[in-house]
């Protein structure tokens, strides 16, 4: 057998038949992942409604105990959420050429976390079928929405992210999707056609295209920020000791950066494996975005340390005992 020739000589058509070789027809190992999935699904809406048949106590929810699993996966998912938009924008504004082989799968994460995130509050309103009170429209009851309550602001910020996410992710995709509809037929060609916008690759489309995706990156970011700023008030807005601190947006920021970074990282070797991607996904864009981890990661302790020095040097009562109680508990 003939070893497989380099990318740098690879044609265009050879590389776009690898890279479309996952959209051929499904293999057994397919259908058993979409039956594991399936069932894992399925397991998730019986326990939802278990939940909803009940009361909220099954999930371990209670006075005073109020927040438990439910804000702990939002925060979590959000998170995962700023990796496409931080790795790709960002490395896209720097002009970083490296990036190109992780783009499509981190921007995909951040649309699927941030939709999984939106979940969460709903789930933990308890009476579920009243979500749309989240949103502040014109209805026949007079109500209006509470603009205090961090859920009103957590709904209004997913939306925006969702929203900015997928344009930015579809934005991105054009020319891919154009490659797919040549490449497709029936039914499957017309829908392609139609997500690709009749994007040829003419010389035009491509300036425009380079605009827009720079013009995207840089309005993404501040919308990224913003977002978990605002689930950081979530917290830093009540009077909890150890919570109510003006640290906590940044310290959300950064921590949601690093995890999202780790989550690219995780996603990058199991992609590399299961399409055997390893001409794509070689050891310099692990070792590149090892390397903005570890600066991440110092961003996210030094954070951690204003938090816990804040505490120290302001010297609060009631802040001091639950520092002096958690450091002799767990030290």
């Amino acid at each position: 057998m003939s070893e497989p020739a380099p990318i740098a000589r690879k044609s265009p058509g050879q590389l776009n038949d690898e890279m479309l070789s996952s959209l051929g027809t499904p293999v057994w190992r397919w259908y058993a992942l979409a039956f594991v999935l399936g069932a894992v699904v399925a397991w998730g809406l019986y326990a939802f409604w278990h939940m909803v048949s009940t009361d909220m106590s099954c999930t371990g929810l209670n006075r005073p105990v109020m927040w438990g699993i439910f804000i702990v996966s939002f925060v979590f998912w959000v998170g995962l959420s700023h990796s496409g938009t931080m790795v790709s924008a960002i490395l896209r504004l720097s002009r970083a050429n490296w990036r190109r082989p992780i783009l499509r799968a981190a921007e995909a994460m951040t649309v699927f976390s941030i939709t999984v995130a939106g979940l969460f509050p709903i789930i933990h309103l308890g009476r579920n079928w009243v979500f749309y009170y989240l949103l502040p429209y014109p209805n026949q009851r007079g109500l209006w929405p509470n603009f205090r309550s961090p859920l009103l602001w957590d709904a209004m910020a997913i939306t925006t992210y969702i929203i900015g996410s997928t344009l930015f992710l579809y934005l991105g995709m054009l020319p891919d999707l154009a490659i797919v509809r040549d490449r497709s037929s029936g039914w499957r060609r017309k829908l392609y056609a139609a997500l690709a916008m009749g994007w040829r690759g003419s010389a035009r489309e491509w300036s425009v295209y380079r605009k827009a995706s720079t013009l995207m990156a840089a309005l993404i970011i501040p919308v990224a920020v913003s977002v978990h700023s605002i689930v950081a008030f979530d917290f830093a807005v009540t009077v909890v000791p150890g919570w109510h601190s003006t640290i906590f947006p940044p310290y959300f920021v950064i921590g949601a950066i690093d995890s999202g970074v780790a989550a690219v990282i995780t996603l990058m070797i199991v992609v590399r494996k299961a399409f055997r991607l390893e001409e794509y996904l070689t050891p310099e864009h692990f070792d590149n975005m090892g390397k903005l981890l570890l600066v991440i990661s110092l961003l996210w302790t030094y954070a951690y340390f204003v938090d816990v020095n804040i505490t120290w040097y302001a010297h609060e009562p009631i802040e001091w005992e639950m520092f002096s109680f958690m450091a002799n508990r767990y030290t």
